[in-house]
């Protein structure tokens, strides 16, 4: 499926500012066979496409846009958009996306193993014996150690939500290390999980938090990287940290929650966001860092203080 070369078409056609018409007659076919290229219900025969190419003066690559299918940024944008349905629990839409991504990259184990995560998350159990298959392949095909360990991590779950505890147990057997590990896994294992549970622990594998984890997130646009070094903002919330985790806040059992800072966001230019179970939001633009440094310690403070009256 030549996913952008129907748009390439008709962009490019109207650069070169030729008709529908004028394109027909240069490569002799009928006019209604371009119209129908460049609305994406068929495509030209492959012993077109150096012509097309040649006549727009872009290689063949580009027509049919591998500059775009190769981009890193849209393989980022494909998780991002994936990790976001997972976090709201939306596994239908996050198995469309990987399911998408993988018509691109039919063998990309990052994609197959996501996919399989999605599909062990949705409802329909139908859909467990195709994760299962999804991870064995990845699993067979022993590539990425990170993504292997991942894999057989989830694999694990999977097995248990199907029924299957012996192959879960047997899977567990040759994980690695803490959140994938054996002694983690087989542990979670034994407690014979609810599906919630279970659902709570693939979400955990898939994008590195449990639902109830308790997490501050402070995100910043790209030219506000500069809040963490020029106005000691670390510094600030480490010191924040220390004053209000005092001997009797720690006897009560209230800690302030830990804190997420992200240096790779896709927030705009100049744009910060601050996230406490969504209690606390500042989605805001600045022109002085200094400010989003401020802004950022009163709303930091204010937790603070609230975990420590609770």
């Amino acid at each position: 499926m030549l996913l952008y070369l129907a748009e390439n078409l008709k962009r490019l056609r109207k650069e070169k500012d030729l008709t529908q018409e004028d394109v027909a007659a240069m490569l002799h076919v009928s006019p209604q066979s371009v119209s129908k290229w460049e609305r994406g219900e068929t495509t030209p025969d492959i012993t077109l496409l150096p012509a097309l190419a040649n006549l727009y003066k872009v290689s063949v690559d580009a027509l049919i846009g591998m500059d775009r299918i190769n981009d890193e940024q849209m393989k980022d944008n494909v998780f991002a958009s994936g990790y976001k349905h997972l976090r709201a629990d939306e596994s239908a839409a996050a198995i469309d996306v990987f399911a998408e991504a993988l018509k691109l990259y039919p063998d990309d184990e990052d994609y197959l193993s996501y996919l399989a995560m999605a599909l062990a998350l949705d409802n329909d159990a139908a859909q467990l014996p195709t994760a299962m298959a999804l991870c064995e392949r990845i699993l067979a095909a022993g590539r990425g150690l990170k993504t292997c360990h991942t894999t057989r991590a989830a694999l694990c779950f999977i097995y248990q939500k199907a029924g299957e505890k012996e192959k879960a147990l047997e899977c567990a057997r040759n994980l690695p290390h803490r959140r994938e590990s054996r002694e983690v896994v087989m542990a979670e294992l034994e407690k014979e999980p609810t599906t919630e549970e279970i659902n709570s622990y693939l979400k955990f594998i898939a994008i590195g938090e449990h639902d109830e984890q308790d997490v501050i997130e402070i995100a910043f646009g790209i030219e506000m990287l500069a809040v963490c070094t020029e106005h000691g903002l670390l510094g600030r919330i480490q010191a924040l940290r220390d004053e209000h985790e005092t001997q009797t806040c720690m006897e009560a059992g209230r800690r302030m929650p830990p804190i997420r800072v992200r240096d790779k966001t896709q927030l705009p230019p100049r744009h910060v966001r601050v996230r406490h179970y969504a209690d606390y939001l500042l989605d805001k633009e600045y022109q002085n860092p200094a400010d989003a440094a401020d802004d950022i310690m009163a709303i930091l403070r204010e937790i603070a203080n609230q975990t420590k009256q609770q």
